[in-house]
């Protein structure tokens, strides 16, 4: 019984640390933050990018994010940081039932929901020779 009750804590510890806000992630670095211009900061605090921040402005803003992809061609590599928020997937389902030597009627409607799917919300292409944001799309 206690080791379920470990690993419950342990698990609501990764979700909290997953969800940090710019604010939490500005204050553990804000050595770096504070080398930042005036317009990156502003940003940042409001957890937005623009083309030509680097890999830790991005991270310091938006977070770690859900997955990270390359492309290589003759060119080099670029990588492409992707950020996915998990949707609740809901089911609504009812039921009747009339019995008539019982002389009972019954009916139920059920709700159910689990957030399994997950949906695109921001894809940042970074440049393939100074590691830089050329590119960013949000689909909010």
């Amino acid at each position: 019984m206690k080791r379920s009750h470990t690993l419950f804590a342990l698990l609501i510890a990764l979700f909290i640390s997953a969800c940090s806000t710019p604010s939490q992630r500005i204050q553990e670095n804000s050595p770096q933050f504070n080398s930042y211009t005036a317009a990156e900061k502003r940003l940042i605090r409001l957890g937005q990018i623009a083309v030509g921040f680097d890999e830790d402005q991005v991270r310091m803003s938006l977070g770690k994010p859900s997955h990270i992809k390359s492309d290589t061609d003759s060119n080099g590599t670029r990588y492409i940081w992707e950020y996915d928020e998990l949707e609740p997937d809901y089911n609504i389902f009812n039921s009747i039932g009339i019995s008539s030597r019982g002389g009972g009627v019954g009916a139920g409607i059920g709700v159910s929901g689990t957030p399994t799917r997950s949906k695109l919300r921001k894809r940042i292409v970074f440049e393939r020779s100074n590691q830089r944001v050329s590119d960013f799309q949000s689909y909010d």
